[in-house]
């Protein structure tokens, strides 16, 4: 029988390069024909084989993948739509809250206000009963200074 001739390789990037592959379709390849993935000599049926997929070669393992990649798809655009209302609604709040804080500095102002305006009225009430006293004084007492 004739001698199969062998090619040796450096590197995995030199068999990448030579196979014109990406490492990952490498490893799959590899995996698919049975090859050890951590050889660097490959027979000329070896090379030949990783440069495509074996016909009987069965993809329900990447159909699975691509379907639980639509459904991890879906659910995060789900969750990426949760986080935005969460967002309108934490700004809604914090709007309101300002909004009330803002009302409440301003009755604890007029409180402030109206109590100073209590004060200055119980201030004139009594100048005003020492007034109406000093008028109740008779003549004697008002000289006296009783």
């Amino acid at each position: 029988m004739s001698e199969q001739t062998t090619t040796t390789f450096e590197t995995l990037s030199d068999i990448l390069k030579h196979l014109d592959i990406s490492k990952a379709t490498y490893y799959r390849r590899a995996k698919a024909w049975n090859i050890n993935p951590s050889q660097r000599e490959f027979t000329k049926e070896n090379l030949n084989n990783l440069e495509s997929m074996p016909d009987n070669f069965d993809n329900t393992q990447s159909d699975n993948e691509s379907e639980s990649i639509k459904a991890l798809s879906e659910q995060l655009k789900t969750k990426d739509d949760q986080i935005e209302r969460l967002h309108k609604l934490l700004d809604q709040q914090q709007s309101l809250s300002l909004d009330l804080q803002r009302k409440l500095d301003v009755k604890d102002q007029q409180y402030l206000e109206v109590s100073d305006t209590s004060q200055y009225v119980s201030e004139i009430d009594e100048l005003q009963e020492q007034l109406q006293e000093e008028k109740n004084k008779g003549l004697f007492a008002k000289l006296c200074g009783k």
